[in-house]
């Protein structure tokens, strides 16, 4: 009888982990999906600022009616970049960044008051 009840506890801790891993493999495949999407704005950020300089270097040079395109391109980007950063915070959330020394920039082991490379205190972070 004690067997079998080690048994099943043996089981519902393994049950327990692979949760976890199924968890944690979960949210990586958000975080990576979050980062394409990331890297695809970024793409589109690149393009719209190239659009609206050329737009405005062919006003410079005199020619009319772009103004409105103009403003189309800049409302857009500035969309893309309130995007970027909503993505930005879902990534931070699902894989927090670890603290860096703000001295010299050494990443830090969670829990530690002072940087282990330059002896500097570090303020933790609430996470």
């Amino acid at each position: 009888m004690e067997f079998l009840q080690k048994l099943g506890e043996t089981a519902k801790g393994l049950s327990d982990k692979a949760k976890e891993v199924a968890r944690r493999s979960g949210e990586y495949l958000e975080a990576t999906r979050l980062k394409m999407e990331l890297s695809r704005l970024e793409r589109e950020l690149t393009n719209n600022f190239l659009s609206v300089g050329e737009l405005v270097y062919r006003r410079f040079k005199g020619e009319e009616g772009l103004d409105a395109e103009i403003e189309r391109l800049l409302s857009a980007t500035k969309k893309v970049e309130e995007d970027m950063l909503s993505i930005q915070e879902q990534i931070d959330r699902l894989q927090p960044r670890p603290l860096v020394c703000p001295q010299c920039k050494v990443e830090l082991p969670s829990g530690g008051k002072f940087c282990s490379y330059c002896g500097i205190m570090v303020a933790q972070e609430k996470r």
